[in-house]
């Protein structure tokens, strides 16, 4: 692909995108929002909706890799899906694991 092809505006969103996920990871990570914050907060949600599963669960507290891929396994979720991607099955097995029910729509 040639980058002198896309727009500019494009490629500023993107960028704005990519900091704005790298950012709730980080967040994750250090304990600054709970899972829970994340999928109640409508804006933080949003962008979890379009993120890989398995981002989101090795970024969680003293969680890895290993963690998220074994979780997913036990769930039966493919390592490629993203949270807006899961079926009704599997959000109910990955939101009774966390204890989230309450955000099952």
């Amino acid at each position: 692909m040639n980058l002198q092809n896309i727009p500019l505006q494009d490629i500023e969103n993107a960028r704005k995108i990519r900091k704005i996920r790298s950012g709730i990871k980080k967040d994750l990570k250090t304990g600054k929002i709970s899972l829970n914050e994340a999928f109640s907060n409508t804006l933080i949600y949003n962008n979890l909706k379009e993120m890989k599963l398995i981002d989101i669960l090795s970024s969680l507290p003293k969680k890895g890799r290993i963690y998220a891929v074994n979780l997913m396994k036990e769930i039966d979720i493919s390592k490629c899906k993203k949270i807006g991607g899961l079926g009704k099955k599997q959000r109910l097995k990955l939101f009774t694991h966390f204890g989230l029910e309450k955000h099952l729509l």
